[in-house]
C-alpha cells in the first residue's frame, strides 16, 4: 500500500511540476504542397543539380602508368592460375544506368534537405598494349617435405584487334544534398525573455533553394579501399581555390566537400579558360599507386589525364558550358588496371563539384 501511495505521490509531484510547460516542439513533416513545391524548384529550376553522371566520357584518354611489376605477393596470390596483369595505355567510362533513392527530410526549424542517394552502374573500359600470363609452376619444398607451387614462367602476348580492348563492369555510389527553406519576413522579432532574434516565415509557404554539398562517390560500393582524396586545387593564375574533403574548423569560410554551401557563393569561371587542377591524397605511397583524372561536363566534356606529382596528380583543365556545370575529379587505383585474374576491383573515387561557368 505504502509503495502505491508513494507511486501516485510521484505522479502527482511529475504532473505539477511540468503543468504549464509548453511540449517540445515538433518536427515540421512537410505536406503533399511542401513537396511538389521543392520539386518544381528542383525540375523546372534547377534542373542541372539533379545531373550527377554527365561525367562519364565514353571517348579513350590516354594515360602512362608505371612498368607492370610482379611482386612478392602475386607468387602466394594464387585465388585463380594462372595470373594475367596488362598493360594499359588509355581509358573511358561507359554510363549503364543510375538508380537513385530521392529523399526530402523537413527538420523542425521548417526547412527540407533533400538526398540524392545515387548507385552508379557503369563500364570501364581499357585499351591494353601487353599482356602477362604468369604461371604457377615453379615449386618449392618446405621443411615438412610439402610442395608449394609459386609464379614461375611469364608469357608476354601482344594483343592485337579485339583482344587488345577490355571492359569490366562497376559499381559504385554516393550521395549529394540539396538544402531548402521557406521565404522568412525581413523584419525581426525579439524574444522578450531570451533576446533571441527570428524572422518569421512568411505564409503560404514560398520555398526557395539556399545551399548544396558536393558529391563524393566510391568505387565499389561502400569500400573502404577506395582512394581517400584530401583536396582538390583550382590554380586559375591569379587565384588558387582550394577544395577540403573535411574539415574541423566549423568557421573555414572556404569549400568543404561534407558541408553545405550558398547556392550564391559557388566558385565562379569564365567559359574558354583554364584551370591547372592537382588532385592531393592524404596517404603519399598510394598517391604514386593511382591515376588521376579530372572532367568539366559543360558544352564539350572532355576526361583528361593528370599527370602524377608528388602528392597526387596535377593538370590543365579546359571550361566550357554556361551555367551551372559539374567538375569532377577522380583517383583510381593501378591495381584496378593491372590485375585481369584475379581481378582485384575497382578502387576509385569521384569528387563532384558544382560551380558556375559565365
Amino acid at each position: 500500500m505504502k509503495k502505491r501511495l508513494l507511486g501516485l505521490l510521484l505522479i502527482a509531484t511529475m504532473c505539477f511540476i511540468t503543468c504549464g510547460n509548453e511540449p517540445p516542439e515538433e518536427f515540421y513533416e512537410g505536406t503533399p504542397e511542401d513537396d511538389a513545391a521543392i520539386d518544381a524548384i528542383l525540375n523546372d529550376d534547377y534542373p542541372e543539380l539533379l545531373v550527377t553522371n554527365d561525367g562519364f566520357i565514353a571517348s579513350y584518354a590516354a594515360i602512362t602508368m608505371p612498368n607492370v611489376v610482379f611482386e612478392g605477393r602475386d607468387s602466394v596470390l594464387r585465388a585463380d592460375s594462372p595470373l594475367v596483369k596488362q598493360v594499359v595505355d588509355s581509358t573511358a567510362y561507359g554510363f549503364d544506368s543510375l538508380r537513385r533513392n530521392y529523399d526530402r527530410w523537413y527538420s523542425k526549424d521548417t526547412a527540407c534537405t533533400v538526398y540524392l542517394i545515387d548507385t552508379f552502374h557503369v563500364q570501364t573500359h581499357l585499351h591494353r598494349n601487353l599482356i602477362y600470363v604468369g604461371h604457377y609452376d615453379h615449386p618449392e619444398t618446405t621443411s615438412m617435405g610439402d610442395t608449394n607451387w609459386f609464379l614461375g614462367t611469364i608469357d608476354t602476348i601482344v594483343p592485337t584487334g579485339d583482344s587488345a580492348y577490355y571492359m569490366d563492369d562497376i559499381v559504385g555510389d554516393g550521395r549529394r544534398l540539396i538544402f531548402l527553406e521557406p521565404r522568412r519576413s525581413t523584419t525581426p522579432t525579439v524574444d522578450p525573455e531570451t533576446g533571441d532574434t527570428t524572422y518569421a516565415i512568411i505564409e503560404p509557404f514560398d520555398w526557395q533553394l539556399k545551399r548544396i554539398s558536393y558529391g563524393s562517390y566510391y568505387y565499389p560500393t561502400r569500400s573502404t579501399d577506395a582512394p581517400t582524396i584530401n583536396r582538390v586545387l583550382l590554380d586559375r593564375g591569379a587565384v588558387v581555390d582550394t577544395i577540403l574533403s573535411s574539415s574541423y574548423d566549423t568557421t573555414y569560410p572556404g569549400h568543404i566537400m561534407n558541408r553545405f554551401r550558398s547556392i550564391d557563393s559557388l566558385l565562379e569561371f569564365t567559359a574558354g579558360d583554364s584551370v591547372i587542377v592537382t588532385i592531393e591524397f592524404d596517404d603519399p605511397i598510394a598517391s604514386q599507386n593511382a591515376s588521376y583524372y579530372a572532367v568539366c561536363a559543360g558544352g564539350t566534356p572532355e576526361r583528361v589525364v593528370l599527370p602524377t606529382i608528388a602528392t597526387g596528380g596535377s593538370g590543365l583543365l579546359h571550361l566550357s558550358g554556361q551555367g551551372l556545370v559539374n567538375l569532377y575529379f577522380e583517383g583510381v587505383y593501378h591495381d584496378s588496371y593491372y590485375y585481369v585474374n584475379p581481378n582485384q576491383g575497382f578502387d576509385a573515387t569521384i569528387w563532384m563539384v558544382t560551380v558556375r561557368v559565365n
